[in-house]
């Protein structure tokens, strides 16, 4: 019976334990694919790893390995003072004065050990932080030489993160034999006000002994606690850094709005003002009008704002002031996550996950045939790169696509993007970094959708885009020209400039 009721204790607390992380952990990371792009700006995502994946054991731990033996001890607490009361006024109140001192010492402990875990928790998130964006990063470091600069930075980080651990047991150390100092004091004051009780006949002896014991096992559960305590705390900072993630406010899907079954393909841009950081806009005035199924290209310099208008076509952020149009109607009026489907973009730098070609391309929606997923790769011309794969369409993607070319990624992103039947397209440099064959591929699938969708090409080659019906010039972040390839041309401006230049390289042909 014993056996069996450990057993159900055991399995019941870490069940529960492990149920409660687990749904704490799937909400956290729900509401993380909820926050506005503006918050992943500004927040390194090996800190969001740390909160999403190891804040979230410690509250195991907690739920698993505290609660239950809390619970016990405070009511072997409650039953001691009971009894010792019971038992003589006296000497239970002369036992109970040493509470006072165990609450002080654990609060003062509690406040300086809260600031040292914190200073811990900060730091372990720098060191994923470094980790993951040096991993990435890793190829960059090997070309320049750059081992033992990174190993020199990142012992720096290590060495901070062991000087708040060693801070924080510096601190756990003290606290254990306080504990004990406490309960010596304690057993002398029964010794000694019990000696007394005894001459004054208040008390007799065994009452004295006995309440020596009793001290012993009213200490036992607080020493309990005492080992358990750093625990707790992670818990508390650990829950206190997950809910100042989940307090951050989410996206604005306006879920209440229509599902989106169909687009025109319509867009206007009325006197759009844009700012990453709220003051220097990067966008400046921008209007300009397309028309269902027509075909467009916006050209700047580097960081002239063209990647800025894709982010804000697809409600990645919000303008600071007019607005953008959609079939004649503000984009903020959409259900976004609905809008978003029928908006297909290829970017430059294609991000894949890890799993099959199909898997991607479908986006691990298994509702999507394998037979449909064949019939959009032949469509677009792509089935001859898939054939190459060793697997074909089951070739397994590593982390980061690394064994796929910068052309065999974005052939994946246009096929995805044609698969869910996107009314817009959007190419963002899509040619830029690409092969002459993918390129062929790329304009000879966009020759067959631009007849019946809206498509947006931004590119810095412009022989790419001399076919569009317009152009618009982006410079400085502003629009300062528009038209035809041969009326920009003949106009001798901006894009008269960028045109001369690439020729003058050799881009254009």
């Amino acid at each position: 019976a014993m056996f069996v009721a450990v057993y159900l204790q055991v399995y019941i607390t870490n069940y529960m334990g492990q149920k409660i992380t687990h749904n704490i952990r799937m909400d956290l990371f729900k509401h993380i694919t909820r926050l506005p792009m503006r918050y992943f700006d500004t927040t390194p995502s090996g800190r969001l790893s740390t909160r999403v994946a190891n804040d979230t054991k410690n509250l195991a731990e907690f739920f698993s390995s505290v609660i239950t033996s809390l619970v016990k001890d405070v009511f072997l607490l409650v039953g001691i003072v009971v009894v010792m009361l019971k038992m003589s006024i006296y000497l239970g109140t002369i036992s109970l004065l040493i509470l006072p001192l165990i609450l002080v010492s654990t609060l003062v402990f509690r406040y300086f050990d809260r600031i040292a875990y914190r200073k811990v928790r900060t730091r372990l998130a720098i060191i994923n932080a470094f980790l993951a964006e040096h991993i990435s990063g890793m190829s960059v470091i090997q070309i320049f030489n750059q081992e033992k600069r990174k190993a020199r930075e990142f012992d720096n980080v290590n060495k901070s993160h062991y000087k708040s651990l060693m801070e924080q047991l510096l601190i756990f150390a003290v606290f254990r034999p306080l504990m004990d100092l406490l309960y010596y004091l304690a057993i002398a004051a029964i010794i000694w006000f019990g000696a007394r009780g005894i001459l004054e006949g208040r008390v007799g002896f065994g009452v004295v002994y006995a309440f020596t014991s009793y001290v012993e096992m009213f200490f036992r559960p607080i020493r309990d606690i005492a080992e358990k305590y750093d625990i707790v705390q992670n818990a508390l900072a650990s829950a206190e850094k997950i809910y100042r993630i989940m307090d951050e406010p989410e996206e604005k899907y306006n879920e209440e709005q229509p599902v989106v079954k169909s687009l025109r393909g319509e867009l206007e841009f009325k006197n759009v003002w844009f700012a990453y950081n709220e003051e220097n806009y990067v966008l400046k005035d921008i209007s300009f009008h397309v028309k269902p199924g027509e075909k467009i290209a916006i050209v700047g310099e580097t960081g002239a704002g063209k990647t800025s208008i894709i982010s804000i076509l697809n409600g990645l952020y919000r303008i600071q002031k007019g607005d953008i149009l959609i079939d004649g109607r503000s984009l903020y009026e959409y259900n976004l996550q609905s809008l978003r489907k029928k908006l297909g973009l290829v970017l430059q730098d294609v991000f894949l996950f890890s799993g099959t070609i199909l898997d991607n391309i479908r986006l691990f929606d298994k509702n999507i045939s394998k037979e449909r997923v064949h019939e959009v790769v032949r469509y677009i011309g792509a089935e001859r790169f898939i054939k190459r794969l060793p697997e074909g369409y089951e070739t397994e993607i590593l982390e980061r696509a690394g064994t796929l070319s910068a052309g065999e990624r974005q052939l994946i992103a246009l096929a995805r993007a044609v698969l869910y039947d996107a009314d817009i397209l959007v190419l963002d440099e899509a040619t830029a970094n690409i092969d002459t064959e993918t390129e062929a591929i790329i304009q000879k699938a966009m020759e067959k959708l631009s007849h019946k969708k809206t498509v947006i090409t931004i590119a810095h080659r412009l022989s790419t885009i001399r076919n569009t019906d317009r152009i618009l010039v982006i410079h400085k972040g502003e629009l300062v020209e528009k038209g035809s390839h041969e009326e920009l041309i003949k106009l001798g401006g901006v894009y008269y400039d960028l045109y001369r230049l690439q020729y003058e390289l050799g881009d254009i042909a």
